[in-house]
């Protein structure tokens, strides 16, 4: 026979029963195994240790367990700002993809410049060789205009070095009102402050400009002179300034900042198309 404690083997029970009697190390077994079924039945909080004598007092506890609520506090603490990291990475995503898409259309119209450049020329020499009667306050010679400095629509490398080295952020928050500023402060003053290209028709856009062969050209809707920033690279730059300037320091957006950027950002990627707000400064700048 076995003892269940020590697993010692006796030949009958009445040896057993003495032995589960008075055998030392079986009764140190006995008496740990009885203190550990003791611990057992006791209720023990798993939030702060502490031990109840009853499961209905546990229950209790529970329900006034101040380490119990510090942590359910700071578990809903947790999922909120998990939801909230979420919402953002949403909406971060979101506006990686229409920055994404911006850029393709950059580079389609990028393919486009060129062809529009020469209609816009052929447009502006049909203009130009029309005979008009009607101009009589708004016609002016090459000495009226009084411009003495010509320009070079041709030359590309002027236009797209002031645009990598002089366009700012101040300049792009304000959209094609801010392009307009740009073109005053950087190419469309001589040395000595005298307008190179000036607004002759303010009611109807029509703007004219000295070439380099010494002859007066007129621009209207000022087209050549957005068609020579956009060739520039007005735009790319445009979408480089922004995308930086409403970015942390950890490349993180900033939603306020993109939120100021995202429409000048969309009138100057739209110039092309609806130069209204462009044509309207630049004609009360250059006008007098």
């Amino acid at each position: 026979m076995n003892c269940k404690y020590c697993k010692t083997i006796f030949k009958s029970t009445s040896a057993l029963n003495n032995h589960l009697n008075k055998a030392k190390y079986c009764l140190l077994i006995q008496e740990k195994i009885k203190s550990k079924k003791k611990q057992d039945v006791l209720h023990k909080c798993d939030d702060c240790d502490k031990v109840l004598s009853t499961k209905q007092s546990l229950s209790k506890h529970k329900n006034t367990c101040s380490k119990r609520k510090d942590k359910e506090s700071k578990n809903n603490e947790l999922a909120e700002l998990k939801n909230t990291i979420i919402e953002k990475d949403k909406t971060i995503t979101k506006i990686n993809t229409q920055l994404e898409n911006y850029k393709e259309q950059l580079e389609k119209q990028d393919d486009r410049i060129k062809d529009l450049q020469d209609k816009l020329d052929k447009i502006a020499n049909k203009a130009i060789d029309r005979p008009t009667n009607s101009f009589t306050n708004t016609n002016t010679t090459n000495n009226n205009l009084n411009i003495m400095t010509p320009i070079d629509f041709d030359d590309l490398e002027t236009i797209k070095d002031l645009i990598d080295n002089n366009l700012s952020a101040n300049h792009v928050v304000e959209g094609q009102k801010g392009l307009a500023q740009f073109l005053i402060d950087t190419f469309l003053k001589d040395p000595d402050g005298n307008l190179k290209y000036k607004c002759t028709d303010v009611s109807r856009f029509i703007y004219k400009f000295v070439n380099i062969n010494g002859e007066t050209i007129k621009d209207v809707d000022a087209k050549k002179l957005i068609s020579y920033i956009v060739s520039g690279g007005i735009k790319g730059k445009s979408v480089e300034i922004a995308d930086r300037w409403y970015r942390d320091e950890d490349g993180e957006i900033d939603l306020m900042k993109y939120e100021i950027m995202n429409e000048p950002q969309k009138n100057i990627l739209k110039i092309e198309d609806d130069s209204s707000s462009f044509r309207r400064e630049l004609a009360s700048m250059t006008s007098s």
